[in-house]
């Protein structure tokens, strides 16, 4: 809350006191909730068929690539058509990690992960409750 008086130039109190106060309330996305994912790339799979996060929750995806010389990352996208982009991760060549940092979506729902390098055999589902 955050409060105020009128006074006068010399900073004393007007009588009477004249006041006027305000309360104000931050809520962030996902009402605040991080969630951490453990993400791993070994031998063209990830590890996760399924990840699954809070609405509106600040997702961080700690992505490592275990494929000696091969480039992966991690992508979200609407549904499997993958036309339409919720997060797209740079590539990264292994062995190597990065994290990733977006914020979910806030329409619970099933979404669609991939490696774009990988389209058809990396992939899965990406759930928000």
């Amino acid at each position: 809350m955050f409060s105020v008086e009128l006074v006068n130039n010399d900073h004393t109190p007007l009588e009477p006191p004249i006041t006027a106060s305000v309360t104000v309330t931050v809520t962030s996305p996902g009402g605040g909730q991080t969630q951490n994912i453990y993400l791993k790339a070994q031998n063209i799979a990830f590890n996760l068929s399924t990840i699954t996060v809070p609405a509106g929750a600040a997702v961080h995806v700690h992505f490592t690539n275990d494929d000696s010389s091969i480039p992966h990352n991690f992508a979200v996208y609407t549904n499997s058509a993958a036309t339409t982009v919720i997060f797209r991760g740079e590539q990264i060549t292994g062995v190597s990690s990065i994290t990733y940092t977006f914020t979910a979506p806030s329409t619970p729902g099933t979404y669609f992960f991939r490696c774009d390098v990988h389209p058809t055999m990396m992939t899965g589902s990406f759930i928000v409750q």
